[in-house]
């Protein structure tokens, strides 16, 4: 057997001067922006059918019944009233996700509170502090600066 003989490697990482700064901003502002909760979009995801599609699928209804083949009916029986959105008919799945989440919230209050808790906590106030240079950088980013991996490296 042959042995390793020598010596040994030692490795630094170190940040630029110029990067420290902006990095400390962009970590606050990352802590930040985890405060706010998830934001579902509520505006239509699906376009409704206009007037003349409306008349289009019930004139082939009528066309099929004339040669006596079965008819289901009314053209959208199944799809539900289309919402008005600024003038803009459709639909939106916005409602059956909020009806989801209050079923979560109902069946399981735990995860519920497990996942709010994820957003919208007391962020650090952002009271201006002098750093050194003329940039001046937020309580927050000063928090996350010492208490972080980052500290370890400026």
């Amino acid at each position: 057997m042959s042995g390793g003989k020598g010596g040994s490697q030692t490795s630094e990482a170190t940040i630029p001067e110029w990067a420290k700064e902006p990095t400390i901003r962009n970590l606050a502002r990352a802590e930040a922006a985890q405060q706010i909760g998830y934001q579902p979009y509520m505006g239509p995801d699906l376009a409704a059918f206009n007037p003349t599609q409306m008349s289009g699928f019930q004139n082939q209804i009528d066309a099929a019944s004339a040669f006596g083949l079965g008819s289901p009916g009314a053209p959208m029986q199944s799809l539900g009233q289309a919402q008005d959105f600024g003038g803009v008919q459709g639909y939106s799945a916005f409602p059956i996700f909020e009806q989801a989440q209050q079923e979560l919230a109902a069946r399981n209050p735990e995860q519920q509170a497990q996942y709010d808790a994820l957003f919208g906590n007391a962020v650090p106030e952002h009271k201006e502090k002098q750093r050194g240079s003329n940039s001046k950088v937020g309580l927050g980013a000063e928090m996350i600066y010492k208490n972080s991996l980052l500290g370890s490296l400026f």
